[in-house]
């Protein structure tokens, strides 16, 4: 599958290329994303956490697959309840497919916006798709940003204008209500960041267009990393679950949740996790940190109905000094810390096929991912 890329076409979409400095020679992919973990003479990976030594049973079999090879030479893809979403955002356009085959092609259109670009879309649990973007007005040139519902005509109506604040990431619990993750544009060409404060989650009403509620100031994340890189990716990861919105964002490195029915909102800092990102990293004095040789980065996030959260990563050296490998990780949580404990048999190198490769989804109870050498994506079961 292609892996998600930024496509957005305005200036203020361009990320920086630099990645955290660092080099995990002499470690285990494994021992990279946990704080501490020993090694141990048993095939399980194995973890401590907390002071307590922790193992993650192996991945189930496949319980089934799509029938069709899930590569697009465009855009990004993933899977969200019971359909691949595929995203060309400079169509703009979205595929929905089922395990069988494609479902709906739909054509976004906005009357007198001709020049726009989607950030993100998903899918309503009735099946509906909601979808995100910033436009160029045909007339006078005032860029807009918006959410909305997309029909089958690709129309989108009821649509919300969502001002200066850029929407990058949007989930749904209800259908109803929409939660986008975004930043906020600075005048008087709107191709910056707001110096001002604000918040970065932001809940939206489709009936009425209304802003319901806003969370996560921008001062509780770094001052050089914008929160939610631009274009889907697994940097910035949200999902819905029951009445619980599940967030990993990349530019703190957390997992946060919110609860809406307890209006509860709780952030676990990823302490002691060595990892790279695709967006500028700077250290304390404000320097920019250099390329690393050896770099780890997250490639797809899931949350299940059940609340566990997986991720899949890969590992690799731009030199070549070391075989790229890949790894299935579990979300463990305790306080205000968590780490990524390793999944057993879910941990290999990309020079053997059938090696798990990356996570790509969830319809709920399965995780969603793809398979080195194989052209399909698999569902299994959780690890019990």
């Amino acid at each position: 599958m292609l892996r998600p890329r930024s496509l957005l076409r305005f200036p203020f979409s361009a990320l920086a290329i630099a990645l955290l400095a660092g080099c995990f020679q002499g470690r285990s992919f494994a021992q990279e994303l946990q704080p501490e973990s020993p090694r141990h003479s048993d095939s399980h990976p194995t973890g401590t956490f907390n002071g307590a030594e922790t193992k993650i049973s192996s991945l189930p079999v496949p319980s089934g697959m799509t029938a069709y090879d899930p590569f697009f030479s465009e855009g990004w893809a993933y899977w969200e309840r019971d359909y691949l979403v595929h995203i060309e955002p400079r169509s703009p356009r979205v595929d929905l497919y089922d395990k069988d085959k494609v479902r709906a092609s739909i054509k976004v259109v906005i009357p007198g916006y001709s020049d726009f670009t989607e950030t993100d879309a998903t899918v309503t649990r009735d099946g509906h798709l909601l979808v995100s973007g910033c436009s160029r007005a045909d007339v006078g040139g005032k860029i807009h940003c918006f959410i909305g519902t997309a029909s089958p005509d690709g129309h989108v109506s009821p649509i919300v204008d969502t001002g200066r604040f850029a929407p990058v990431g949007i989930s749904t619990c209800d259908g109803e209500n929409v939660w986008a993750m975004g930043w906020l544009r600075a005048p008087p060409y709107f191709d910056r960041e707001s110096e001002k404060p604000y918040n970065v989650l932001r809940l939206y009403r489709l009936g009425d267009g209304k802003m319901i509620e806003s969370e996560l100031p921008r001062s509780s994340f770094p001052r050089r990393s914008r929160p939610a890189p631009a274009g889907r990716s697994p940097e910035l990861t949200m999902q819905c679950r029951g009445t619980t919105l599940g967030i990993y964002e990349g530019a703190s490195d957390e997992w946060i949740e919110y609860d809406a029915a307890t209006s509860k909102l709780t952030r676990w800092k990823l302490l002691g996790q060595i990892q790279s990102h695709h967006f500028a990293q700077y250290d304390s004095a404000g320097k920019l940190l250099h390329f690393p040789v050896h770099a780890t980065f997250i490639t797809g996030v899931a949350m299940l109905d059940s609340g566990e959260v997986y991720a899949s990563f890969v590992h690799q050296a731009r030199d070549g000094s070391a075989p790229v490998s890949t790894g299935l990780f579990r979300l463990q949580k305790s306080g205000g810390q968590a780490a990524w404990l390793p999944v057993d048999g879910a941990l290999g190198s990309a020079a053997k096929e059938g090696t798990f490769d990356e996570l790509c989804g969830t319809d709920g109870k399965n995780l969603v991912y793809s398979r080195f050498g194989e052209h399909h994506w698999f569902f299994s079961s959780p690890p019990q």
